[in-house]
């Protein structure tokens, strides 16, 4: 199977010049596969912490997410929304009619920058930035939820604020963020004639522009399958009101390792 479209021009021979829409469906298709194997290997019920771990009372409402990470929360989720629309419409010309795609296009991505700036520069005053970063624990965690999932342990961690698959799935769209934003801003200065560049580099720039993208996008895909799936939802919950019930805390969450504030 071939992953890319190879071109030819004046100056050298075909290279590959963009990625294939059957390579972009497989690795949607890929996030398919896992979802049905999470569907089927949970059908029976989630696990809960079995662990050791300081708990809150049931009745209390505690605080996890504060309303400015509400509302950059679902401000993104619009954005991507429309860089994924506008995105595919530029990725397979007429496949969404004839609207102006490309400014659509350039438009959410500066949104879409202008809101991840401003989480870098605020997140980590509110002391945000700690709740993301890995430990020995998180590996520790890493182990033994892989081990619940294939069948060799009922044994579940008691978790901090985020689970480690959380913590990497934020690092993974990071990086893939960073791929696709400094690979459009180039897109962007050749689109617009503000700037010209050899052809390897374009080249380079659009795969690269390419498979960040996708992958972002399948990432996201799995992170939309674990916010809808029913023992997420008063996660998801707490996402639109951002309390959380002391009761749930106690199913997934260790006081010790994440000490929320009371409502």
């Amino acid at each position: 199977m071939f992953l890319f479209r190879h071109a030819r021009d004046y100056y050298t021979a075909a290279t590959a010049d963009q990625l294939l829409s059957a390579s972009a469906w497989l690795l949607v298709a890929l996030v398919g596969v896992f979802i049905g194997v999470h569907l089927l290997r949970r059908s029976a019920g989630s696990p809960i912490a079995t662990g050791p771990g300081a708990t809150l009372p049931p009745d209390v409402r505690v605080v996890k997410y504060e309303i400015g990470a509400r509302l950059y929360h679902w401000a993104n989720a619009i954005v991507v929304l429309g860089l994924a629309v506008s995105g595919v419409a530029l990725f397979a010309p007429g496949s969404l009619g004839g609207a102006p795609w490309l400014i659509m296009h350039e438009l959410f991505a500066g949104s879409f920058i202008a809101l991840l700036t401003l989480h870098i520069i605020v997140a980590p005053r509110r002391g945000e930035g700690r709740t993301m970063w890995f430990d020995a624990a998180d590996l520790r965690d890493i182990r033994l939820i892989v081990t619940n999932f294939l069948g060799g342990t009922r044994d579940y961690p008691a978790l901090g604020k985020y689970d480690p698959f959380q913590k990497l799935y934020h690092a993974v769209v990071t990086v893939l963020a960073a791929g696709f934003i400094v690979s459009g801003i180039y897109l962007v200065l050749s689109a617009q004639v503000w700037a010209s560049f050899s052809h390897s580099w374009m080249r380079s720039m659009r795969l690269i522009h390419d498979v960040s993208a996708f992958g972002f996008l399948a990432i996201l895909i799995g992170h939309l399958y674990f916010g809808l799936i029913r023992v997420n939802w008063p996660q998801l919950a707490a996402m639109v009101t951002g309390r959380l019930r002391g009761s749930v805390f106690n199913l997934h969450h260790d006081a010790a390792r994440w000490q929320p504030r009371d409502e």
